[in-house]
């Protein structure tokens, strides 16, 4: 998890009062807070975009600018004071409590200083932002806008700094570095008009000036994604998208370019009084979550400051940010005691959530009825307000309890026979590898030459070598094998795990199955190599030679003849095995003769049945 640096006067200054160290750390290791220590450090500010950034003491500034991604060691700053911090792991579950405005009004609670969940005005503001209905793909997929306007500000450089702070780690945490929910704050005075609009526009349509710029001159998309820091580090959520996002104002003057970069001309400075916000990505619970902290924990730090909201308007309607409207969840009193082990009745549980800051009454004896905040992202079901109620309350009072029952744990049946085919592939002479689970289409049934087959697809591939659930081991095997070159020769590799086929009767519309494959290379490989290792596994799967059968395969893996499909009398086609053709070897840029086979143990997982042991427990012939 990222650490962050606290600054120790700011904390004490929003909790209203001082406390020692030493108590400090101990509350917030009951409030569930993982704290590092302690810690010197010293501020440098950005000589091209103006932001704080801190870094130990003694060791120079941090390597880039969080604000511009400007090199700071190379003479981009300038020294801006010490201060003392404190250390903090970041709970990603609970980006509420990212900077010292969140985290105070949290432990304000906790300590017991304030109760219940406090109130931000919202009024009603004139801005709007009309979207395009082309960020809904296909050319570019970035659909989604929440927007609000905070006036009234009085930002100093620890308050800045806190908001860019606060921007970065929200973006890692619920927006998934960027890809889910991007931030973007702009100096209100800078933009022109009330009516905003947010469209696609292509790579080299439209030129503007990108935050941190140097020389401060005005680029297109496609550049801006090829030479800024900012775009080089985050052009990945644009691949492949021919159009790209942008924010504009009434005059058609760039705000931002989301989810990559801001532009120069509304960058907030400490001379900033009304702010933009804007929160762009592909659902509405990630991007309104990451608005209601932003602008709550601006009006934290800024109590004099009040909150607009912004008219977002899409094709089919129009919807207005932010809303901070409560959450309206029921707790069970006897469901929550019994899971805490501790009997609370309904007053005990509504004070012990009022001190985590929700709004918390007695509905009856056996019910409590709370409004969740709206910038808790982490509360999805009264089971989350159990928990609080429990960090509320104190682990280190929760009642000792025996435990009611004891079982000695076992190797699942299924592991075990797996494990035993492992045993026997090894005894033959190969090395276990464990390759990974997920594949592509191209590698799969291009590369590969495996037949198509129907395969589960993810949503949101994290590149585009993992964009399927794998549905055979052998294009692992293959690749293993390309990336061990360099190693002596022959080389005999096996793997057993699991491949995802899919099937419309199961719960998930998916199914495992558990598999063997096995991939031999060197001078004078062949079929024959592969058959008598097949024959000595299905031997040790206790399969007569009376009930297996090899038929002539087609597929584009093999050498014409030199291919086949397994068969076992009663199970059906179990496998395949033979020589890869040279076309598939040449893909994978491997020199020498391979021969490959793939078995589907599921059958003989499912009776049972697994490889003889002998006496001294491990395979039999």
């Amino acid at each position: 998890m990222p650490v962050v640096g606290l600054a120790v006067e700011d904390l004490f200054a929003a909790l209203g009062r001082p406390m020692s160290p030493e108590r400090l750390e101990e509350e917030l290791h009951r409030f569930g807070c993982s704290v590092e220590g302690w810690a010197e450090i010293e501020r440098h500010r950005c000589l091209r975009c103006g932001a704080l950034t801190d870094s130990p003491k003694g060791e120079g500034p941090s390597p880039s600018c969080d604000g511009c991604g400007a090199d700071l060691r190379a003479g981009g700053a300038e020294p801006a004071g010490t201060g003392r911090v404190l250390k903090m792991e970041l709970l990603a579950v609970r980006p509420d409590l990212f900077d010292v405005p969140g985290l105070a009004r949290a432990l304000r609670g906790f300590l017991g200083y304030e109760e219940g969940a406090p109130r931000y005005a919202v009024g009603e503001g004139p801005f709007s932002v009309t979207v395009d209905p082309a960020l809904n793909g296909p050319e570019v997929r970035r659909p989604r806008i929440a927007a609000a306007v905070v006036r009234g500000l009085s930002l100093d450089d620890a308050r800045l700094r806190s908001l860019m702070k606060l921007q970065e780690n929200v973006h890692w945490a619920l927006g998934r570095d960027r890809k889910l929910a991007s931030i973007g704050v702009y100096d209100l005075d800078r933009v022109a008009g009330t009516e905003l609009r947010y469209r696609a526009v292509p790579r080299e349509g439209v030129r503007f000036v990108p935050l941190g710029a140097e020389p401060r001159e005005a680029m297109t998309p496609a550049r801006i994604l090829e030479i800024h820091p900012k775009g080089r580090a985050f052009a990945r959520l644009l691949d492949g998208c021919p159009l790209v996002p942008l924010l504009e104002d009434a005059r058609g003057n760039v705000l931002s370019m989301p989810p990559i970069i801001n532009s120069e001309e509304t960058r907030v400075t400490t001379s900033t009084r009304h702010v933009l916000i804007d929160v762009t990505g592909h659902e509405d619970r990630q991007i309104d979550k990451a608005l209601n902290i932003v602008v709550t924990s601006l009006l934290e730090s800024c109590p004099e400051a009040r909150a607009e909201t912004v008219t977002v308007r899409y094709p089919g309607g129009s919807r207005v940010t932010p809303d901070l409207a409560p959450q309206e969840l029921t707790v069970d009193v006897a469901e929550s005691s019994r899971l805490i082990g501790v009997g609370w009745d309904a007053r005990e549980l509504a004070g012990l959530l009022r001190r985590m800051r929700h709004d918390a009454e007695p509905k009856g004896e056996g019910a409590v009825a709370v409004r969740v905040p709206a910038w808790r992202a982490d509360v999805m079901h009264p089971r989350d307000l159990v928990e609080d109620a429990a960090i509320a309350f104190g682990y280190d009072r929760l009642p000792e309890a025996g435990l009611a029952s004891a079982t000695i744990a076992a190797p699942h049946p299924r592991q075990q026979f797996a494990d035993r085919v492992r045993e026997v592939l090894a005894g033959c002479g190969c090395l276990e590898v464990v390759t990974l689970a997920l594949g592509n289409e191209e590698r799969t049934y291009e590369w590969c030459g495996l037949p198509p087959r129907p395969h589960v697809r993810l949503d949101n591939p994290i590149s585009v070598e993992q964009t399927m659930l794998r549905v055979s081991l052998l294009p692992g095997l293959l690749e293993t094998l390309a990336v061990n070159l360099g190693h002596p020769y022959p080389q005999a590799i096996f793997e057993v795990g699991s491949i995802t086929e899919r099937d419309a009767e199961a719960e998930t519309g998916a199914r495992e199955r558990l598999h063997a494959a096995v991939a031999l290379a060197g001078d004078g490989v062949g079929y024959a190599d592969i058959r008598a290792l097949a024959d000595t596994l299905l031997d040790e799967l206790a399969v007569p030679a009376g009930d297996r059968s090899y038929e002539p395969s087609d597929a584009a893996l093999f050498l014409a003849g030199r291919g086949a499909r397994l068969g076992v009398r009663g199970a059906g086609e179990r496998g395949l095995l033979g020589e890869v053709h040279p076309a598939v070897l040449e893909r994978y840029r491997i020199v020498h003769p391979v021969a490959v086979m793939e078995l589907d143990l599921e059958p003989f997982a499912a009776d049972g049945a697994g490889p003889r042991r002998n006496d001294a427990g491990g395979p039999g012939r």
